[in-house]
């Protein structure tokens, strides 16, 4: 049984040795192409040729991401498994990827604690056209259910409440606004912090802290 046709695209070049050089190790792999940029990895003999790619999602800014790369090798070649990594969370990532594309995708977080063992795992699942991107998805599903339950937890007038402060009203004018008392505000501006930062000590920054949490979850919605 032949070795797996590997493409490596990663524009740091240190991490491309080094990491080419270690996928290179394995009886599992041909390394048949290892490229800096989009430009050099659509190469279209070696992409016909590929069984798998692997590739970072920050190429260059100039260039394609990633998912590009990702989807124009698949236009190529349609048997092609595409593997993204990325030292950005991979959660959202999936769904960039055209659905009718998905089937032999995978995601994964950079990490030094990664050896050559994980990657083959990965990349071998992925090249026969199962890949992780549906247990990828899920987890993303998860974080937004999570998220929309510390929505929900916040009343409807301290929804307001955080909605004002995060246009940057201040509590005075909030309470102005809203014909409340400027002590009834700073309460409900307290009990909101309380829902959005569970796990906040005395020397955080409560307030910016809080708008932040509160602009992250509103974008949901």
């Amino acid at each position: 049984m032949r070795a797996t046709r590997l493409l490596y695209v990663e524009n740091d070049s240190a991490l491309r040795r080094i990491l080419g050089e270690m996928l290179s190790q394995s009886i599992e792999f041909e390394l048949i192409g290892s490229f800096s940029n989009s430009d050099e990895a659509l190469n279209r003999t070696l992409v016909r040729k590929a069984d798998v790619a692997l590739i970072d999602f920050a190429l260059d800014q100039n260039g394609l991401n990633g998912i590009e790369l990702g989807i124009a090798l698949r236009n190529i070649n349609e048997y092609i498994g595409i593997v993204i990594y990325s030292q950005y969370s991979v959660s959202q990532m999936v769904n960039r990827v055209p659905k009718e594309m998905r089937s032999g995708w995978s995601f994964f977080d950079k990490s030094a604690e990664m050896d050559l063992e994980d990657y083959v795992e990965i990349i071998k699942m992925t090249s026969s056209g199962k890949g992780n991107w549906e247990i990828v998805a899920a987890g993303q599903i998860d974080k937004m259910q999570f998220q929309s339950s510390i929505y929900f937890m916040l009343s409807a007038l301290q929804r307001s409440v955080m909605s004002l402060t995060a246009q940057g009203v201040s509590a005075q004018d909030i309470a102005v606004q809203l014909d409340l008392s400027y002590q009834y505000v700073r309460k409900e501006l307290s009990r909101a912090y309380a829902v959005l930062l569970p796990e906040a000590s005395a020397r955080d920054d409560l307030k910016t802290s809080a708008v932040l949490k509160y602009l992250e979850l509103t974008r949901t919605y």
